[in-house]
């Protein structure tokens, strides 16, 4: 089953009215900001939105959003793969005083006129549900330098700067 791209603009109360649903994909060249922090490693981005009225009367965007990612692992700097899924739900609304009267279960997104741009919506989406740091599941990191014997061997025959003071609290007991 061939998916098929999402439009680039979209009047969502329009298809918030209508109940209608989109599903399909976004080029991953699209995603300037995702490209700063991760390799999408897909040639796209798969999208599935729901437009529709809730019993408040709210104007509603569910979406779905999958895509495979390469972030550089945090402990050996490599790249590790990553699948990105994120479930979200925003209310449609005219301006920032609209937004302080939605529910607290939605985040707002200001639509003044009749248009909607989807990638930006997708794209803050997808870099909200980016992982805050990403790990191998077995990362082989050295975690010392040199020879552990060497560094045991030193770690021994240093002396302890605080034995001076124990020292000192002994002879001080026994006067």
């Amino acid at each position: 089953m061939s998916k098929s791209s999402l439009p680039d603009y979209v009047n969502p109360r329009r298809l918030a009215n209508q109940g209608m649903s989109l599903e399909g994909e976004i080029s991953a060249d699209s995603f300037k900001r995702i490209a700063e922090v991760a390799t999408i490693t897909g040639q796209s981005v798969q999208v599935k939105l729901k437009f529709f009225s809730d019993e408040e009367n709210f104007r509603v965007i569910s979406g779905s959003i999958d895509m495979d990612v390469d972030l550089d692992c945090q402990r050996c700097l490599t790249p590790v793969s990553v699948k990105v899924e994120s479930q979200f739900e925003v209310a449609i609304v005219a301006t920032d005083e609209s937004a302080r009267n939605i529910p607290n279960h939605y985040e707002p997104v200001i639509v003044e006129e009749d248009t909607l741009d989807l990638v930006p919506l997708i794209e803050e989406e997808l870099l909200l549900a980016l992982p805050m740091h990403a790990y191998h599941n077995d990362c082989e990191v050295q975690m010392s330098y040199g020879d552990a014997e060497d560094v045991a061997e030193v770690e021994e025959t240093t002396p302890n700067p605080f034995q001076v003071l124990a020292n000192l609290k002994v002879g001080k007991t026994k006067n």
